[in-house]
């Protein structure tokens, strides 16, 4: 019996730790998606469309965590782990926006870019209402 107890004690210990490195690879997948927003917008502001392309590039890099259902469960608050559909479409979303986004700005189609932005920043707000019940 006790034998048993030890097992679920260490069992339940090592999913919290589990669940404790998610929220910290979210905090830090956040950050470097906060970054890559900041480039997007710097690249419009002072015309520098390779700012632009490595903001994109940062987003997409940092994207690919919210791919993996089993990740977006472990990051998403207690009570909001049924949400783990709409985490997951938010994330394709933002992958077609990035892809639209270079593809015009490559096509030196301003403001198409500049509207793949808005859609990307959108994705992100709408994942953020629903992951912070705004």
């Amino acid at each position: 019996m006790k034998i048993t107890n030890f097992f679920l004690a260490i069992s339940l210990i090592a999913t919290v730790s589990f669940a404790q490195d998610y929220k910290q690879i979210n905090a830090q997948t956040m950050i470097g998606m906060e970054s890559g927003l900041a480039n997007i917008q710097k690249g419009f502001l002072y015309n520098n469309m390779e700012l632009v392309k490595y903001g994109a590039a940062q987003i997409k890099k940092e994207i690919t965590i919210y791919h993996d259902r089993k990740i977006i469960k472990q990051i998403l608050p207690d009570g909001k782990q049924q949400m783990e559909n709409i985490a997951l479409i938010t994330a394709k979303r933002i992958d077609g926006s990035l892809e639209e986004l270079t593809t015009y700005v490559d096509l030196k189609q301003m403001r198409n870019a500049q509207d793949s932005f808005t859609d990307i920043v959108k994705a992100c707000s709408d994942c953020h209402n629903i992951v912070r019940g705004w």
